[in-house]
């Protein structure tokens, strides 16, 4: 199975100049806990999640249109996978790196989609016939979910 069998394709994204007020409101709008960042060609910077805003909030001490998510994120790497990539890959870049949500990029390293945890435990359903076992569903939930 590989990741474009999982993913979801309709992904809102943002640019680094974007406010985090207007990134919250779209979270809002499509009900999703993170934003792919993307430059004029498509490609990804980096990724934006709702913890991200709320510690903003918290510790920058300005409204939240006035802080652009290029302040937040700039210096966060950015993993992502193929669409072509075995599931296997995705799981263990987000058992690796204890991220929830990973952006799909191409080759070119422009964005096609995200798959997120979501995605992963809805596969692992009876009668899905998804290549992922319980167990790696259920390894990957506690590297992402465990405290450190």
């Amino acid at each position: 199975m590989n990741v474009s069998d999982l993913m979801m394709t309709d992904v809102e994204s943002c640019h680094p100049s974007s406010s985090l007020q207007d990134i919250a409101i779209t979270m809002w709008n499509k009900d999703c806990g993170s934003i792919p960042i993307i430059d004029e060609q498509n490609k990804i910077v980096s990724i934006v999640t709702d913890r991200d805003i709320a510690m903003a909030a918290a510790l920058k001490h300005k409204a939240l249109c006035d802080i652009t998510v290029d302040e937040v994120t700039a210096d966060h790497p950015i993993f992502t996978c193929n669409p072509s990539d075995d599931i296997h890959i995705a799981l263990d870049i987000m058992q690796l790196n204890e991220i929830r949500r990973l952006p799909v990029v191409t080759d070119e390293g422009e964005l096609t989609g995200i798959l997120s945890i979501g995605d992963i435990v809805g596969a692992t359903a009876p009668g899905n016939n998804a290549d992922l076992s319980a167990s790696d569903t259920i390894n990957t939930l506690k590297s992402v979910f465990t405290h450190h």
